[in-house]
């Protein structure tokens, strides 16, 4: 009787012990930080909170208040998850970063134009410029399938009004179908007009956007990094968002 009940209290102090071994291991795996290798090799004990294709933003925990600190991918090697996956660093990044331009930096101050739209656009930094091209191209596309979806509305009330009225002798069924076959264009003819005329106003807008941009040099995309921990399931993700 006493050996069965040594036994069953050593296995319920291993279990216990186990559990709270396992425990540990799972707090220090979740403590575990963000390491940026720097091209130099050496290391900064990091809290990553974002990545572009320019920078790495984060936390420095090799400080006393965490603060808050940056370095551009030139100078870094690579990047090691909390995870344990390592992101390398392409030799392809751009030696020396490029500071983002300031507002009115490639207008011609003495020549500006008259339209406010225009020189809106030629004062505006190039981040500026990326979202209003996102802007109008949205826009632009919101018009183009308003036109499509009530020019095919105000076609298919013409045809339906057209088979109603003429089917059967029943008035009624001509007066429907009459109002049928001319409201329906009217409207959908009326609405998709507009939507058209929203179409090639922001396009041109957007056009004259990008042309700018073309015209710096500058890119019409921006590629963010956004790495991020789920504890629960102890995994890691690196979504890549690439903006128009």
């Amino acid at each position: 009787m006493r050996l069965h009940t040594f036994m069953k209290s050593g296995l319920l102090f291993i279990c216990l012990l186990s559990f709270v071994i396992s425990n540990r291991s799972l707090a220090q795996s979740a403590a575990k930080n963000d390491i940026i290798v720097k091209r130099d090799s050496s290391r900064i004990q990091a809290l990553i909170t974002q990545m572009s294709y320019e920078k790495i933003n984060y936390r420095d925990l090799g400080t006393a208040d965490s603060a808050k600190s940056y370095i551009y991918l030139d100078k870094v090697a690579r990047v090691i998850l909390k995870t344990g996956k390592i992101i390398h660093v392409r030799d392809s990044v751009l030696i020396g970063h490029v500071p983002p331009d300031s507002v009115g930096q490639y207008a011609d101050m003495a020549n500006l134009p008259t339209n406010k739209f225009e020189r809106d656009v030629v004062m505006a930094n190039s981040d500026q410029l990326r979202d209003k091209y996102r802007y109008h191209t949205d826009r632009s596309i919101d018009g183009k399938t308003g036109a499509i979806v009530f020019t095919s509305f105000a076609a298919a009330s013409l045809i339906s009004g057209v088979i109603i009225a003429g089917s059967g002798t029943s008035p009624d069924n001509k007066t429907i179908g009459n109002s049928l076959a001319i409201a329906g264009p009217v409207v959908g003819v009326g609405l998709g007009l507009i939507g058209f005329r929203n179409y090639k106003f922001h396009r041109n807008r957007a056009e004259k956007v990008k042309t700018e941009l073309v015209r710096r040099n500058q890119s019409l995309t921006i590629i963010n990094f956004a790495p991020s921990l789920d504890p629960f399931n102890k995994s890691a993700q690196l979504t890549l968002r690439m903006s128009l």
